[in-house]
């Protein structure tokens, strides 16, 4: 295995996805002797790079030995990224006008296990606002956003991603069983927001709405965050107003029913 040391790269991979960037639609196919002429390798290094692709699901054979086309996985994969473009589309109009209007700093974020990912982020207007980032990662259970995709989930899944009793605590204010966790949940689902009070972060609250596919299902959720001195149990109930609202919106704007069980509309 080969790295470029200067930046610390696995020579191999890059290979390996040099292989994958050859395909185009004029050449469908591509035999063992082509790519190791274009890439400058021996033909049994080749081969081996060739074989790993197609093992992991990224190449198949194309019918004559030595010769390869992509696998309907990278379709796959293609599908998945162009939906996460069109959500980002989708929702940043709405949630730039979230933060225009409320001045705290706004994300966008999907459920992976259970972690809540930041896939957008706007920065609020305010002198004193949270930092954050896209491909941030925060545990579910203590981020509201978290809370709001966990909320659609059924019981059962929700079980299986957390099969222990005990939740990791971030401050003295995460939630840190998973019967209470569940209780958040329900109510969130009853209300229609999700709130972090400091669970995460001390001192951060964050109100959250979810986003919803147009099989009625949570594809992602949108939150506003800031200190507990602006955001507080007074303020929450405005704040998850706009939130909802915004978080309608880029739904009717994914196609979502206008009735979702479970949610208050």
């Amino acid at each position: 295995m080969t790295t470029d040391t200067g930046r610390g790269l696995i020579g191999s991979l890059l290979h390996g996805l040099e292989i994958l960037d050859m395909y185009e639609r004029d050449r469908p196919e591509i035999g063992i002797g082509e790519m190791a002429q274009q890439l400058g390798l021996h033909r049994s290094t080749t081969s081996r790079l060739a074989a790993t692709l197609a093992v992991a699901g990224y190449l198949e054979s194309a019918g004559e030995p030595g010769r390869y086309r992509l696998s309907g996985r990278l379709a796959a994969l293609g599908e998945l990224a162009a939906a996460a473009g069109d959500l980002r589309r989708a929702a940043l109009p709405y949630l730039q006008g979230l933060v225009r209007e409320l001045g705290e700093t706004g994300h966008l974020g999907v459920l992976e296990g259970t972690e809540a990912v930041t896939i957008e982020v706007v920065d609020g207007w305010q002198t004193v606002r949270m930092h954050s980032w896209v491909g941030k990662r925060s545990p579910a259970h203590c981020s509201s956003m978290g809370k709001a995709l966990l909320a659609g989930l059924g019981e059962a899944e929700v079980a299986a991603r957390y099969p222990g009793r005990r939740l990791e605590a971030r401050t003295d204010r995460t939630i840190t069983d998973t019967g209470a966790l569940r209780q958040q949940l329900a109510e969130a689902r009853q209300r229609g927001y999700a709130v972090d009070r400091g669970e995460l972060e001390p001192h951060l609250y964050c109100v959250a709405g979810p986003v919803f596919d147009r099989t009625g299902a949570v594809l992602a959720s949108i939150s506003v965050s800031g200190p507990d001195s602006r955001i507080d149990e007074a303020s929450i109930p405005a704040i998850a107003a706009a939130v909802r609202r915004a978080a309608s919106q880029i739904s009717a704007r994914l196609g979502a029913p206008r009735d979702i069980p479970d949610w208050p509309s």
